[in-house]
């Protein structure tokens, strides 16, 4: 993967064209085509980007995500995508011969839907919770357990011992 940089994780905004430039290495036997497609875990959802495309020595396809979105019958989400460029005569995940084009590893890259601007007094946090964690309950019924048996070993003892004794 030429672009975007395959070192990291890029994120790019539905609506927007989103451009990948790739390059095909140790190739003995170049594909008559290939077909590009994201893939998202989240929907189980494959999108076709390119079908059909011809192979040249750098592959590129621009991705029109708004004209995709406003036509699309599952639409794409926030989320995780994986880029497959495969051989037209396979599937994306199998395994390649030597020397012919594999697609068992893709690109990942995220997309996420935008959202309109909402000024911070009237922001409502829809994750945000003020109830106690698990671990914080734990901790606090841990907490009056231990007074509670503290208070009680004291009583004991104080009234053994004489002290609340008349």
């Amino acid at each position: 993967m030429l672009t975007p940089d395959n070192r990291a994780t890029t994120y790019y905004k539905v609506g927007d064209h989103v451009t990948f430039v790739w390059n095909y290495t140790s190739l003995s036997v170049t594909p008559s085509a290939v077909n590009v497609v994201a893939s998202c875990s989240l929907n189980s959802a494959t999108y076709t980007i390119s079908g059909n495309m011809s192979v040249k020595e750098t592959g590129r396809v621009v991705w029109d995500t708004k004209k995709y979105q406003a036509n699309a019958t599952v639409p794409l989400l926030t989320a995780t995508y994986t880029l497959f460029v495969y051989d037209v005569d396979g599937e994306p995940g199998d395994t390649a011969k030597a020397g012919h084009l594999g697609s068992q590893i893709g690109y990942n890259f995220g997309m996420y839907l935008p959202q309109s601007y909402t000024p911070i007094n009237e922001h409502v946090c829809a994750t945000c919770n003020g109830a106690l964690s698990y671990t914080e309950r734990t901790a606090l019924k841990f907490a009056v357990g231990m007074a509670a048996i503290t208070l009680a070993t004291f009583t004991w003892f104080a009234g053994d011992f004489g002290v609340f004794a008349t």
